[in-house]
């Protein structure tokens, strides 16, 4: 059970380092304030299903590890 639970997270990780890679990235300009932001899509408009995804594996990782823990302390 414990080889199971071994090789679902290191699948679990893989997934998530893909997902994080493919995040889009923003650029970053100091010079900008707030204002600036005015009229562009929030954060979550953009590239919805990518985010949710990477939502959804980060909190299955997580609480796959919590449940590794709990096995491995039993």
């Amino acid at each position: 059970m414990e080889i199971v639970f071994a090789i679902g997270i290191a699948l679990l990780s893989l997934a998530l380092v893909v997902l994080i890679t493919l995040q889009p990235r923003q650029q970053q300009s100091l010079s900008t304030d707030a204002t600036s932001n005015l009229g562009k899509p929030s954060y979550w408009r953009s590239h919805r299903g990518l985010k949710l995804a990477t939502l959804a594996v980060s909190i299955v990782f997580l609480l796959s590890l919590f449940l590794y823990m709990l096995m491995v302390q039993a």
